[in-house]
């Protein structure tokens, strides 16, 4: 620690962070900053915030942000970290230290030793050839208040400003709700109120992600695949839907936060889709089970993926034939733009945001008591879903092109449900099952990109007739692909099951 600068008598102790981040439109940047200020005392505050990493991020990789932040006339040094079990959308270890200083001061992990978060940084740290440095740094105008929310206390930060690492900067325009005291829930429902009120929408990308994405010269922020569920056999089943439902938020929230922003492209698209499709499987499979799911939920994700699957359909599917054949010689064909809705602004619109909100609320919510195994429960689903994908793998070919894409959403259904509930059986036995289902997922999928195409070209060649060579083309393509199904949907259908259902 360099001479100049001392720890304060009094250290804050680490804490969980619990706040969600609604974007806001610079266009309702003011209407938002005056409803903050409102007739009560606020606070504005300058932030200058500088985030060390090593050149290789790894600080970042390991889910932790690391500053030393300016605020008014002090300084301020904070570590924060995902939870050890992975990101939840809503909270996160947080260690703020003030610290003494003229000037500003070198980032210290020792003013952390002691705490969990700190000693996660000393794990990294030890492995590290390169010493942290400054990568990207933020210049922020806060305005701040608290008030009462339903359940509890929470601060509004209105925050507007920029991050920057060398010539490359983002804005910032965001609205923070974190709890002060009382129930997590107190802050979604502060977000019910505001997000419809000012048009906002929930962006749970945080400043250190996007100042990572600046400093390492990316135009997009990084995927997000699914988060993992922590599931054991004493939960309820309503615990553990909430768990999975959680886990599932966590891959749509962070994927449509980065679309939303612009900041995201197709495989973004691709995996929000995904995470929607999880969500769905989850409330059809083992929604029945706890009155606490919504039965509208399903209907309301179904429309959002049905808008994301048409972005998807013409940006990856036709797209990504249109080598294939022209390779096979078909003329060049024109794109018409993409018809209704951008997934972008569906992401954007309250809808969206109103229906994660009761999502997390019920994620985070106090679970619901029963008298069910849930083992139980799980191994009947995943037995009855593997019935359902596998059974007619021997005369697969011969269904017709409906039966042979419900084929495909049971499969996906089984592959789902089977890592979302590995935790409750030996892992290594759900990996190896799982392993055996990813060659016929893989293998359906492509058939359906083709039958997908298929259509599309079709209704494209109405207006351009160069389309029906991709359509004759695709008629021979078809069948081989379904007949390159039939062997890893045996194989699948062979593959020994790792429950046992009473």
């Amino acid at each position: 620690m360099s001479p100049d600068v001392a720890r304060h008598d009094v250290v804050a102790a680490p804490h969980h962070e619990i706040e969600l981040k609604l974007h806001v439109d610079p266009a309702r940047a003011e209407a938002v900053k005056a409803a903050v200020k409102g007739r009560t005392t606020t606070r504005r505050t300058h932030l200058q915030a500088g985030y060390v990493d090593t050149p290789e991020h790894a600080l970042a990789a390991a889910g932790m942000g690391w500053r030393v932040r300016r605020e008014g006339r002090r300084w301020v040094q904070t570590l924060k970290a995902q939870l050890p079990g992975g990101p939840d959308g809503l909270h996160r270890e947080e260690h703020n230290v003030p610290v003494a200083s003229k000037d500003r001061p070198v980032a210290d992990p020792a003013l952390h030793d002691g705490t969990p978060v700190g000693a996660r940084l000393r794990d990294v740290l030890a492995g590290l050839d390169t010493a942290p440095s400054e990568r990207f740094h933020t210049d922020v105008w806060r305005t701040t208040r608290t008030m009462r929310a339903p359940g509890g206390q929470v601060e509004l930060a209105f925050d507007e400003g920029v991050v920057a690492s060398g010539e490359r900067s983002l804005p910032i325009c965001e609205l923070e709700i974190e709890l002060v005291s009382g129930h997590p829930r107190a802050v979604l429902a502060a977000a019910r109120q505001w997000a419809p009120r000012h048009g906002l929408w929930l962006d749970l990308t945080t400043k250190a992600q996007r100042g990572v994405m600046l400093a390492r010269g990316d135009s997009e922020l990084p995927i997000t695949k699914g988060a993992v569920a922590h599931l054991h056999r004493d939960m309820s089943v309503d615990a553990a839907v909430r768990e999975m439902v959680r886990a599932c938020t966590v891959q749509v929230l962070a994927n449509a936060g980065a679309v939303s922003a612009g900041l995201g492209g197709h495989e973004h698209i691709h995996q929000a889709r995904v995470g929607i499709r999880k969500l769905r499987t989850v409330l059809r499979e083992f929604g029945s089970f706890t009155p606490a799911v919504d039965p509208t939920w399903s209907h309301d994700l179904a429309e959002v993926f049905k808008v994301l699957g048409a972005s998807r359909d013409r940006d990856v599917v036709l797209t990504g034939l249109l080598d294939e054949l022209q390779r096979a010689g078909a003329p060049e064909v024109v794109l018409p733009p993409l018809a209704g809705d951008h997934p972008a602004d569906t992401l954007r619109g309250i809808d969206f945001t109103t229906l994660m909100l009761d999502l997390l609320d019920y994620a985070h919510g106090v679970p619901l008591e029963d008298d069910l195994d849930l083992t139980d429960v799980v191994a009947a689903r995943l037995k009855a879903l593997r019935k359902k994908s596998v059974k007619l793998a021997d005369e697969f070919t011969e269904l017709d092109v409906d039966a042979q894409h419900d084929v495909r959403k049971q499969l996906k259904r089984l592959r789902y449900v089977a890592e979302l509930t590995a935790s409750l059986f030996p892992r290594k036995k759900v990996a190896s099952f799982v392993a055996t289902l990813e060659p016929a997922q893989d293998a359906l999928g492509r058939l359906n990109d083709l039958v997908v195409a298929t259509e599309m070209f079709r209704e494209l060649a109405a207006t351009e007739p160069g389309a029906w060579f991709a359509v004759g083309w695709l008629s021979t393509e078809v069948p081989h692909a379904a007949q390159r199904c039939s062997t890893p949907l045996s194989r699948a259908e062979k593959a020994p099951v790792y429950w046992k259902h009473r």
